[in-house]
């Protein structure tokens, strides 16, 4: 099943830019599609169609399903390409709210720590990220959005990262990774579609989070990185469920 929207599927074709690789690309194009409903479940995903739709060799083609296979919307059948698997609303909850656990632990950690290029590291990522926000909100439902969102999830992953690392324990990190694996953390963004919605979930939370980790405020550090979790699972969930995912 070709996804519906041929103008949209145009822009996002022109969305192919450095510096990421093709396959990232390609892969983030898709990906949005699927989570916009632009693909019934168990549609398939053939390597000639991506190849002659987005003008690339089947190389670049077969690793954005294996990507997609990665993040679980993708099952990869032998000789029939790749079948569309749009992931419960059941499955998701489920993730989010580990993350929010982990994620939240792992912020106690970084307040505890405050080890001071930590600190600097998690500054810098929210400044940047701060000054990413406002151009992000004036490509909203814009050709440019998909550029910008790129920016915005790779400062975000900064941000996130930091504290991830901050407190030491390797063993904590790498679940946080499984479970962005399992499901494609960044997916929210799809959700936001006001400017104040951007600015207060990739600032004010933010802002949040780094205030009580430099202040060494473990417990609060903790509650504001749940929230912060929380509250986007409750943005992607309402955003999912209207898209048809089943529950």
């Amino acid at each position: 099943m070709e996804a519906e929207g041929g103008d949209h599927a145009v822009d996002r074709a022109e969305a192919l830019r450095a510096p990421s690789s093709l396959a990232d690309q390609i892969a983030q194009i898709l990906e949005d599609e699927i989570l916009e409903g632009q693909y019934s479940d168990g549609s398939h995903l053939q390597q000639e169609e991506i190849c002659g739709r987005f003008g690339v060799s089947r190389t670049p083609a077969r690793e954005a399903l294996r990507k997609l296979q990665a993040h679980n919307l993708v099952e990869l059948v032998p000789n029939r390409g790749a079948r569309v698997r749009m992931p419960t609303l059941r499955e998701l909850n489920d993730v989010y709210q580990l993350r929010a656990e982990l994620e939240g632990f792992a912020a106690e950690l970084a307040a505890r720590s405050r080890e001071p290029d930590m600190l600097a590291a998690l500054e810098k990522a929210h400044n940047t990220l701060s000054q990413i926000v406002p151009l992000a909100a004036g490509t909203l439902d814009t050709p440019d959005e998909a550029e910008t969102g790129e920016r915005l999830r790779r400062f975000n992953d900064m941000f996130h990262g930091v504290i991830h690392d901050a407190g030491g324990n390797q063993r904590l990190g790498n679940m946080i990774q499984e479970l962005h694996r399992y499901f494609p953390k960044d997916t929210v963004r799809l959700a936001i579609r006001s400017p104040e919605t951007l600015r207060s979930l990739y600032i004010d939370e933010h802002t949040a989070i780094l205030e009580e980790i430099m202040q060494g405020r473990a417990a609060a550090a903790r509650d504001a990185m749940r929230d912060h979790i929380h509250g986007s699972q409750t943005m992607l969930v309402d955003y999912l469920r209207k898209r048809g995912f089943p529950d």
